[in-house]
């Protein structure tokens, strides 16, 4: 009986240094997942903030100060990837956000200034996310729209709309299951109320105008 409490004990020893060396073996790997998670992160929201100003700025028309942004923000983007290259699982949450508002400032950069579009492979990022971004823009288009009937400017105006609806149109046939992109289904929904209360802002400056 001694001996077999023995032999246990020597099998339990064994597996605890069996666990130990394997924990001892992946702390270096650990601690270097850690400290990129958190660079990344920090890289995440300084990229979601340069893609604000940048579309922020081209609201305002003001082309050169958008421009720098949203080349800080690129660059931005391209540290990320560098880092989710090496732990492709720390593509998650707030870095999927952050390809999105990328995706967005590019089409609001392009709609506003003459800027050619740069689309996912250009920027470094999956097209999951460049797909939600072109549906987040509808949104900006939509400020755009209002800015435009505030200068009276209803023909410019009428022709973000029927970009708008172009899009819309594109998104809502497109050809693969839109659950393949995260959230797709529900910013359509969104984007059709949007279309429904442009169309109706711009009957009104219409009519204000007879």
């Amino acid at each position: 009986m001694d001996r077999v409490k023995s032999e246990n004990m020597i099998e339990v020893i064994m597996l605890v240094q069996k666990i130990k060396g394997y924990l001892d073996s992946i702390s270096h790997t650990l601690q270097e997942r850690f400290e990129n998670r958190e660079r990344v992160l920090l890289l995440a929201r300084e990229l979601i903030r340069y893609c604000g100003d940048t579309i922020s700025l081209s609201h305002k028309g003001k082309k050169e100060e958008a421009l720098r942004k949203y080349q800080v923000a690129i660059s931005k983007a391209s540290e990320i990837q560098k880092i989710i290259d090496n732990f492709p699982e720390l593509l998650y949450g707030d870095i999927g956000t952050a390809y999105q508002e990328l995706a967005e400032a590019s089409i609001v950069i392009s709609l506003y200034f003459d800027v050619d579009l740069k689309l996912s492979k250009e920027l470094g990022i999956p097209d999951i996310y460049y797909i939600s971004g072109i549906a987040d823009a509808i949104g900006e288009m939509r400020r755009r729209v209002l800015e435009l009937l505030k200068k009276n400017e209803i023909g410019e105006a009428e022709k973000t709309y029927e970009m708008m609806e172009e899009i819309y149109e594109l998104l809502w046939s497109f050809e693969y299951p839109k659950s393949l992109v995260p959230g797709l289904r529900q910013k359509i929904d969104v984007i059709r109320r949007l279309l429904e209360e442009t169309n109706h802002d711009i009957f009104l400056a219409k009519l204000g105008r007879s």
